[in-house]
């Protein structure tokens, strides 16, 4: 009696959430449509966790509806779907095939998803389904993108469409309008130690936003650091006429490098060097946001030439260059005379020489590869002025903003 008592309280409320000590419940009314997720407080990173699905129909007559969960940071298949009352529930990930209805058009899907669908779908019924996840590795928050739909009318010629959410800045990948969850993801379950009472007041340690650089390697994915997004509890990208969030998506903490997904698509993106590598005294370019805003709010350039083709203590993994590198280029480009991506600026060496340090582009295609994340390469080597490069390449260049 207490539970369906709890779910009535929950169907005739509006956006909110609440919870008990470990489960919570996220409610979305809107436009007749009233759909309740039950998820954990907290998931454990790489531990297998529960979402529960209830949504309920308020119309006379609704000849198909349904509700879908997505996840942006989970590529593959992860999870399963383990029942529920709607009549055909799908799960989906790449590379297999979806459909979207505002784009009418087929696609990869990019991202793990679920949902269930209902055929003749009557007033004051509830329909439901539970997913099985694994919570993500190197991440401390997992977000799930929620979004319903009912066709309401007996037959086509006078039938409209009902969503929820009706409005939002925020998308899936079929285009749809979406709310979206917030779960956080601890590394392991550990019991709280009581503080130690003193006499004597602390101010809490304050955490500053951190900065750095990232480019699009394709419309929606870019690549940056790894050290340059650890630990954030939101991704920012800006530039000059473009501003979006971003998900982390893939991390490799020994080659230092990160997969972002920005939320905001672009036209354009940079491409790698193909065929002859880079050789010492080679010129390159280092483009990127260096030191914040201390130097301004604007993209900067440097020059220089490779002075080594392996790192420090002979590390393979990485090039040594001439051009001035500062902390904010972390996770830059670093581009040959055509253009193209040689390398990701690492690091700098802090002695009276100039050394700075790049990730060799080989080792970030791998790491794409490794992820299925799509890259374009250039055969063609044409030798641009380093002016036309900053030009071409700098809508393709974003500033990182990393919350902590």
């Amino acid at each position: 009696m207490s539970k369906i008592i709890l779910l009535l309280l929950l169907i005739n409320s509006n956006i909110f959430a609440f919870s008990n000590q470990k489960t919570k419940y996220y409610t979305i009314n809107e436009n007749g449509i009233k759909a309740t997720i039950e998820y954990p407080s907290t998931i454990v990173s790489g531990k297998k966790f529960t979402l529960n699905v209830n949504v309920y129909n308020s119309y006379a007559y609704a000849r198909m509806g349904g509700f879908t969960l997505s996840f942006p940071q989970i590529r593959y298949m992860k999870g399963k779907v383990k029942g529920g009352s709607f009549d055909k529930i799908s799960s989906y990930s790449y590379p297999e095939k979806i459909y979207s209805g505002i784009t009418k058009r087929t696609f990869k899907c990019k991202y793990f998803m679920v949902e269930g669908w209902e055929n003749k779908w009557y007033k004051n019924v509830s329909k439901s389904f539970s997913v099985e996840l694994l919570a993500p590795v190197g991440i401390n928050h997992l977000e799930v993108n929620l979004r319903g739909v009912l066709i309401v009318g007996k037959n086509k010629r006078n039938s409209r469409e009902i969503s929820i959410p009706k409005y939002s800045s925020l998308y899936d990948q079929q285009s749809y309008p979406i709310n979206r969850l917030s779960i956080p993801i601890i590394t392991k379950n550990t019991k709280t130690i009581p503080p130690i009472k003193s006499n004597t007041k602390k101010h809490p340690k304050e955490k500053f936003d951190t900065t750095g650089t990232g480019f699009f390697i394709n419309d929606t994915y870019l690549l940056t650091n790894n050290h340059v997004v650890n630990n954030c509890t939101k991704i920012d990208l800006v530039r000059n006429g473009y501003k979006s969030n971003a998900l982390l998506t893939a991390y490799d903490k020994i080659n230092d490098l990160a997969i972002l997904q920005a939320e905001k698509k672009v036209t354009h993106s940079l491409k790698f060097r193909a065929g002859k590598g880079i050789r010492i005294g080679e010129d390159i370019i280092v483009i990127g946001y260096p030191l914040g805003d201390l130097l301004g709010r604007g993209i900067k350039l440097t020059t220089g030439n490779i002075s080594a083709l392996t790192g420090l203590i002979n590390n393979t993994t990485k090039l040594q260059l001439t051009a001035p590198v500062q902390p904010g280029n972390s996770g830059g480009p670093l581009l040959d005379k055509s253009g193209n991506i040689v390398g990701i600026i690492v690091s700098s060496l802090k002695t009276e020489q100039n050394v700075n340090l790049a990730i060799k582009s080989n080792v970030a295609q791998m790491f794409l590869d490794i992820n299925d994340i799509d890259y374009q390469v250039d055969i063609q080597h044409i030798k641009k002025e380093t002016a036309d490069i900053a030009d071409e390449s700098k809508a393709n260049i974003v500033q990182i903003i990393c919350h902590k």
